[in-house]
């Protein structure tokens, strides 16, 4: 078959005309197989070229795919089976990849972990789950978490409990404390650290008062039902007791 043709049409991409087709061929097989200096090439080696393209096809994919932001293994893999690559391609894209030093897992979770750290409420063992997820080495997640003052963590989670004060107010102090422990546990803060910041909190709740009108309403003035129902909503016997005589 008789090259006619050479036309770049994508980054690293040559399309191969030839007298009734053409192909798309990345430049790594057109300098492999010398193909700049080859006029005309036989069935056979179109064969294993279009094989062996297949192989670097997968390998800018995931190159295009970690462009966008860092990845590892684990997330490539994923990816390029989902764009329907067999196994042979995708463990070639990550080799190489990994030959290049595209794909190095200290610098992986370093950042991970500072994006976390900066651009999220995730407390430090959300962040270690989701690294966990991805297949990375348990002890170099703690060696990069370790270094992150507890005082980090206690900021975060007092400006997670300021905001969510400013719009809870309509809950009793024992819910509001009972959510915000809640929360914050699933956001991956220690429960220690958790419990420690909410332990002197102060918290105004206007919501008494209108839990007291609706029980009042609904049992009827019915002063055990009410109590029962009010100490269940997590105020206090006196402080409920104290509405019956207003």
């Amino acid at each position: 078959m008789e090259i006619n043709k050479f036309k770049k049409v994508g980054k690293s991409k040559y399309k191969l005309v030839f007298n009734n087709t053409d192909i798309t061929i990345y430049e790594d097989i057109i300098l492999k197989y010398n193909l700049l200096i080859k006029n005309d090439i036989d069935e056979e080696l179109l064969d294993k070229i279009i094989e062996e393209n297949r192989y670097y096809e997968a390998y800018y994919t995931a190159l295009s795919y970690i462009e966008i932001r860092m990845r590892n293994k684990k997330e490539i893999n994923i990816y390029l089976t989902k764009k329907g690559y067999d196994k042979k391609y995708i463990e070639f894209a990550i080799s190489k990849l990994e030959e290049l030093n595209l794909l190095n897992d200290n610098s992986y979770i370093v950042a991970f972990i500072n994006d976390k750290v900066n651009l999220s409420n995730d407390g430090p063992n959300k962040i270690k789950k989701n690294l966990l997820d991805l297949d990375f080495n348990e002890r170099d997640i703690d060696s990069y978490l370790s270094k992150i003052d507890d005082e980090v963590w206690n900021d975060k989670i007092k400006k997670i409990i300021n905001k969510k004060k400013s719009l809870m107010k309509s809950k009793s102090y024992y819910m509001f404390i009972l959510k915000m422990k809640n929360d914050l546990y699933n956001l991956g803060y220690d429960k220690n650290m958790i419990d420690d910041n909410l332990s002197n909190i102060e918290y105004v709740s206007n919501a008494i008062e209108k839990d007291f009108d609706k029980c009042f309403k609904k049992f009827k003035g019915d002063k055990t039902k009410i109590l029962n129902s009010m100490i269940r909503k997590g105020y206090s016997y006196e402080e409920v007791n104290s509405l019956f005589n207003k």
